[in-house]
């Protein structure tokens, strides 16, 4: 059986356009019990001011004169907590009201007038000084972090984004870009591009007709994409648009995003001139998966997943489905177009195997696409594009502007169910690398399950459980494999697993919020005597007697922490300043800033 590539037919109505290239950090965030968390460190020996995670790092242009402010007496009347604003009025000349409260009790107040990052920090140390403040911190101005990408050409990706009938992949983003998942991409090779290239590892070319692979030899190492020129339609640069569509490099300021642009791409080559046969495509199948082909060395980074952007008339025969086969065995993902006939799967192959998952194409609206085929063995749908409302509605990808053989690099717009797997191979590759046990029937279960209803209509039935939603099919998987102990630290964020170990050993507990939940506060910045009270438990809570006179001249023995910070000084590792006449200073209420806590912690790990 002769296969080809699925995207909408006829070749002719393809529209193609070039574009111009276009272990300390652990610790730099925490709590304990009601105290600020971590932040930036400062020299131990030297006298300055904070660095890190102070007003001075916001990025301009963002507010930081609102402050939260929680009173040691809970039952504070606004009058008490009036004269505590307006001492700090009379300090610093920062006049203050209240304007709103927090969960946990605490206040939220607002200057009256603009503030730069060092009258906010000092209003911060001022209330925090005050014996009636439990703690004071910058009330900080929060935006969206699912930022769209800055390639210049990610606004014309609406199958990515828009409400209508976009796949919700900025969601799925604050999980997963698909690091450390391969794709095989088995199609008509590979051209060079520089918008894929950080993500493309070597593959293969399996095709074994000289005629269909105009190269004037069998199969070889090297995945190019000769071009598939068929009769009179040109090349059609197929392999190239679907890779781009999965892994396109993201953030570099040039053309498009990839589904899972973490991820990596194994290009392997088995359709050429007019299509390919089945005995290429299956024993590419077969080598994308880890097997044993004849004649071809192992593959040394088999894939997790693998898209079959291709089909041909006829039924499943036992070479393709022993392929399949194997590869779910070796824990792959099989990923079929369902073919752009409008007829039934049934009488299409690769997506009429079992053990694949089958994907129909939807349009801009949220229809089915009217070439796309339909029918039972549809498992889910995704944008695959209809160009019959202008060109911009079909899938911009990554291509090359040759007629024949490929020539420079480019971008343009395709459709067909080939464009629609590769936007559910990518959300295979989030879905695994947020956890890479799961087998190909769980992924395929998860991917159902999560789809959201049509935005339009499936006219012909058999259109799956719905559309493909990134984000939801992300959120399932991740809960059970990355637990999250504090409600303000999303699974994803930076230092998280360093964050959720603190809360696993006791180290920092956090705040304690309603409904038995505790948040983290990973911007809020750490004092020094907080610090020596996080160093303490991380050593163990190790016996220890505070002797009756103070190590430090502004630190007195009934002070909070004052075991903690004298015991630190016991140990060498906080030696606090020199002072006159031999006495030292310990500055209880200064933030630690990074540099000064790496040599906290390399002292420590001398002395532990």
């Amino acid at each position: 059986m002769t296969i080809g590539p699925s995207p909408r037919h006829p070749k002719s109505s393809w529209l193609t356009r070039s574009v111009a290239s276009v272990a300390a950090a652990v610790l730099l965030a925490g709590s304990i019990t009601t105290l600020p968390a971590f932040a930036g460190q400062q020299p131990d020996e030297t006298a300055g001011g904070p660095e890190a995670l102070t007003p001075d790092s916001l990025p301009a242009g963002e507010p930081a004169d609102r402050f939260i402010v929680k009173f040691a007496d809970d039952g504070a009347s606004i009058g008490e907590r009036g004269s505590t604003y307006r001492s700090t009025v009379n300090s610093l000349g920062v006049p203050v009201t209240e304007v709103g409260s927090t969960v946990d009790g605490a206040t939220v107040v607002e200057a009256t007038q603009d503030l730069t990052a060092e009258q906010s920090e000092n209003v911060v140390a001022a209330l925090e000084s005050r014996g009636d403040v439990e703690y004071a911190e910058i009330d900080v101005f929060l935006q969206p972090t699912a930022i769209a990408p800055d390639d210049t050409l990610y606004d014309s990706q609406w199958n990515l984004f828009e409400a209508q009938a976009g796949m919700r992949v900025e969601s799925a983003w604050e999980r997963s870009t698909g690091v450390g998942v391969t794709v095989a991409v088995i199609d008509s090779g590979i051209t060079e591009h520089s918008d894929l290239a950080g993500n493309i590892l070597p593959g293969y070319d399996f095709i074994t007709s000289p005629q269909i692979a105009g190269d004037n030899d069998g199969r070889d190492s090297d995945p190019t994409d000769e071009g598939d020129r068929c009769n009179s339609d040109p090349s059609s640069w197929h392999g190239t648009h679907v890779a781009g569509t999965i892994g396109a490099v993201a953030n570099n300021s040039k053309g498009i995003a990839g589904v899972a642009h973490g991820s990596t791409i194994q290009p392997i080559r088995a359709l050429g001139a007019c299509g390919g046969y089945t005995s290429d495509v299956a024993a590419a199948t077969l080598w994308a998966a880890g097997g044993s082909v004849p004649g071809v060395p192992l593959n040394p980074t088999p894939a997790q997943v693998i898209n079959l952007s291709l089909g041909g008339a006829g039924t499943c025969g036992t070479t393709f489905q022993a392929a399949i086969n194997y590869a779910n065995s070796r824990n792959a993902v099989v990923i079929a177009a369902a073919g752009n006939e409008n007829t039934f799967v049934k009488y299409t192959s690769p997506a009429n195997c079992n053990n694949v998952i089958v994907v129909g194409a939807t349009g801009r609206e949220g229809n089915k696409a009217n070439y796309s085929n339909h029918g039972p063995e549809v498992d889910v749908s995704a944008p695959g594009g209809d160009a019959s409302t202008g060109r911009s509605s079909a899938i911009l990808s990554t291509l090359n502007s040759g007629a024949a053989g490929p020539e420079t690099e480019s971008y343009g717009y395709l459709e067909g169910t080939s464009m629609a797997t590769p936007h559910v191979a990518g959300v295979a590759a989030l879905m695994l690398s947020v956890d890479s046990s799961l087998t190909p029937a769980e992924v395929e279960s998860q991917l159902k399950a999560t789809t959201r209803p049509f935005p339009g209509v499936c006219y012909t039935g058999g259109c799956g459980t719905g559309l493909v939603d990134a984000a939801a099919a992300v959120k399932a998987v991740a809960p059970a494999a990355t637990p999250q102990p504090f409600s303000d630290v999303p699974v994803g964020m930076q230092f998280y697993r360093e964050m959720a170990w603190l809360a696993s050993t006791g180290i920092s507990t956090g705040w304690a919020g309603p409904n038995g939940t505790r948040t983290y506060r990973a911007l809020t910045p750490v004092n020094r005597d907080a610090m020596a009270a996080f160093m303490y438990r991380l050593a163990g809570s190790p016996a220890y007697s505070a002797p009756t006179r103070s190590p430090f001249t502004d630190v007195h023995t009934g002070q909070k922490f004052y075991r903690e910070m004298a015991w630190l000084a016991s140990t060498g590792i906080s030696t606090g300043w020199a002072g006159p006449n031999g006495t030292r200073t310990y500055r209880a209420l200064t933030p630690v800033n990074r540099d000064a806590m790496a040599a906290f912690m390399y002292r420590f790990s001398e002395d532990y």
